[in-house]
């Protein structure tokens, strides 16, 4: 995994004038501040991040405007006083060339500011493999930044934010790609395979939690600054009695919340508290893991609903829960096991679900993967759902869905999130394994279902070893820089091509 070489600060002392590149013609300031030397430089450990460095006469603030006419015009935070300054760069295009202009503000809020000299910089090309996917965008997304976790089987994964056209603009390469989340610190965070790991935009790694309790599929930052996920252990006891092994092997989810300010990590849910383990009839009939263990209730998301309640979806179960505001009871459970609901069509359910959201009106909407989806109720295809559940009549009912055209069968991952304006972004992670010239796709629609945005991502790889797992918003800056001027929806010419490929791929 690579490592952003660049200093911990986001803006930063530099040792000595003599590392700055270029001169430039000063700029007045407040109380005569002047740029003497300036110069950019793109990062060696990531195409995307690039930096200004600065040196003025004497201390005082500065920012940087750095534009391109296709990819935008944006300006970075205003740093702290100083005379010399390394100003990061990000929200950047590959093989893209940006024009920048140094301002050295003036006043005690910075509020007055003179433009200085400035440059150019030209970003590199994405490092393999993530430079040989073949992405193609269509439309424009409502979110300013659309965040993305590509996986391969056995070969790492990649953490990418596109722009509202679909240009990749951010990415960090990991051994496993699953959910992103930023904090309000601006840094990021992550799980691994047995902890959760905290990175900087520049990506340097600034905290692991170990002992998290092997965190998987999901991480959603509260909005006190804690952040909830799924943990899981293994339970190994005699189901011979049910036709199993005398040695089965069940993975059992608790839920976790890991305190950065307390430094702590608490359980605060266990499944196999909420239900027996040993019953056949809490389980639902899946295929084993490559292990042999049975994923059990297979978290797969944990969202807050509207009155404080927590959302799960517990894939292995085929159901959706929701417990408690504190945790202690469940609430009721929709499908599976014991649900409280019934569906009168039976067309309705969801089989195999990813993210489970409960809406501002109480409807639940999940990414229905269709995974042992019955002949009867249409066979395995994939689809976004919303259901509106009546607790009087005990029934769920359909009141919306998207169902790509032709019908995509996403069995694996996915994902489908309720965005502020009402539009639906949906992801559908995998195709069926024999489909292999079929591109992930996922989509930004309206409440009619029509189309405003799409990406299909394609690479070399089987289908079985590709998957987009999660597409979301939730990110309006990478690095507090301001949009100035968005990125244009003109014809892209070849030096910022939508369809991004490594040279001779």
């Amino acid at each position: 995994m690579k490592q952003n070489r660049l200093p911990s600060s986001i803006i930063g002392l530099l040792a000595a004038a003599g590392a700055l590149l270029g001169a430039a013609s000063p700029a007045a300031a407040d109380a005569g501040a002047a740029v003497v030397r300036h110069g950019a430089t793109v990062s060696d450990a990531n195409a995307l991040i690039a930096e200004v460095r600065v040196s003025l006469n004497r201390a005082a603030r500065v920012f940087v405007e750095y534009d391109n006419p296709q990819a935008g015009r944006y300006r970075t935070p205003l740093s702290e006083p100083g005379a010399a300054h390394l100003i990061p760069i990000v929200r950047l295009r590959p093989q893209t060339t940006y024009d920048y202009t140094i301002f050295v503000a003036g006043g005690a809020a910075g509020r007055e500011a003179a433009a200085g000299p400035g440059g150019s910089f030209t970003t590199g090309a994405l490092p393999p493999p993530l430079g040989d996917l073949r992405v193609q965008a269509t439309g424009r997304s409502s979110l300013p930044l659309v965040l993305s976790s590509y996986r391969r089987t056995g070969m790492g994964g990649d953490f990418v934010l596109w722009d509202e056209t679909g240009a990749t603009v951010w990415y960090h390469q990991v051994v496993l790609a699953g959910p992103l989340r930023q904090l309000a610190s601006g840094n990021f965070l992550f799980p691994g395979r047995l902890n959760l790991t905290e990175i900087t935009p520049l990506g340097e790694v600034v905290n692991v939690v170990g002992e998290a309790g092997a965190p998987h599929h999901e991480l959603t930052v509260l909005d006190d600054g804690r952040a909830i996920y799924p943990g899981r252990e293994v339970l190994i006891f005699d189901d011979s009695a049910n036709g199993g092994p005398e040695q089965a092997r069940f993975l059992v989810d608790s839920l976790r919340i890991w305190d950065p300010a307390a430094g702590r990590v608490e359980q605060v849910w266990d499944a196999k508290e909420a239900w027996d383990v040993r019953d056949p009839g809490q389980r639902v009939p899946g295929p084993t893991r490559d292990d042999g263990s049975f994923s059990w209730t297979h978290v797969n998301s944990v969202t807050i609903g509207p009155r404080g309640n927590v959302i799960l979806s517990a894939r292995g179960r085929d159901q959706v829960v929701s417990l408690s505001p504190d945790f202690g009871t469940i609430a009721w459970q929709l499908s599976g096991p014991d649900s409280d609901y019934e569906f009168p069509n039976p067309a309705d359910r969801f089989y195999g679900q990813h993210t489970a959201t409960q809406l501002a009106n109480g409807n639940i909407l999940v990414f229905d993967n269709g995974h042992g989806r019955p002949e009867a109720e249409g066979g395995p295809y994939s689809r976004a759902l919303e259901l509106r559940l009546d607790a009087a009549a005990g029934t769920a009912v359909k009141v919306w869905e998207y169902r790509h055209a032709p019908d995509v069968y996403s069995p694996r991952g996915g994902s489908a999130y309720r965005l502020g304006n009402g539009n639906t972004l949906v992801n559908f992670s995998t195709v069926e394994d024999h489909l292999t010239d079929a591109p992930l796709v996922a989509v930004e629609v309206d409440a009619t279902g029509a189309e405003v945005f799409r990406v299909e991502t394609l690479d070399a790889l089987p289908p079985a070893n590709r998957s987009r797992y999660r597409v979301y918003g939730g990110v309006a800056a990478i690095m507090g820089e301001t949009v100035l001027r968005p990125p244009s929806d003109g014809v892209l010419n070849d030096a910022h091509p939508r369809m991004q490929r490594r040279s001779g791929a």
